[in-house]
């Protein structure tokens, strides 16, 4: 930015609907439900019977099921070999799953249910999975951005 100050997402995101609806900011937080709220996580998953084998285990649920979610997915798999490598809360934890999934599979991935298996002898690493899951959780936030922006556009011609 020309100010030399980087503004994140979340910021540029309040910015503009106070603006939007002429709300002015205050001080204090804004209380969340978080029983509205939806998480998507990745977990890395390591195969002990085939150490070679790159498997992540993608899952979404709302915030108060997270540890339930979590607890029943360590008990499938064992919590040894499981550790979470992504979580964030989501607009809609189906729709990045969705997403996830289309990726992965064009990329010629074994996609199965929640679990993504990389191909024998790719480069893929938790790293780079997280950096892929980063992007794809922006381009959901930033079609969701865009969509507002076109409803706030289409409001404000039609009150004119």
């Amino acid at each position: 930015m020309a100010s030399g100050v980087d503004k994140s997402f979340d910021d540029e995101f309040e910015t503009y609907l106070h603006r939007m609806f002429y709300i002015k900011p205050t001080e204090e937080t804004t209380k969340c439900d978080p029983s509205i709220v939806e998480c998507f996580g990745v977990l890395s998953l390591t195969d002990m019977r085939a150490p070679d084998r790159k498997l992540w285990y993608i899952y979404y649920c709302k915030q108060p099921e997270v540890d339930d979610t979590l607890n029943r997915i360590f008990h499938k798999y064992g919590k040894k070999n499981m550790c979470e490598i992504f979580r964030k809360p989501t607009f809609s934890g189906v729709g990045l799953r969705a997403r996830v999934k289309t990726y992965f599979s064009e990329k010629k991935w074994l996609v199965k249910g929640n679990l993504l298996e990389a191909p024998p002898k790719s480069l893929y690493n938790n790293d780079r999975m997280v950096r892929n899951i980063t992007d794809l959780y922006n381009e959901e936030r930033k079609m969701l951005y865009t969509y507002i922006c076109m409803k706030h556009d289409a409001f404000s011609r039609y009150y004119k």
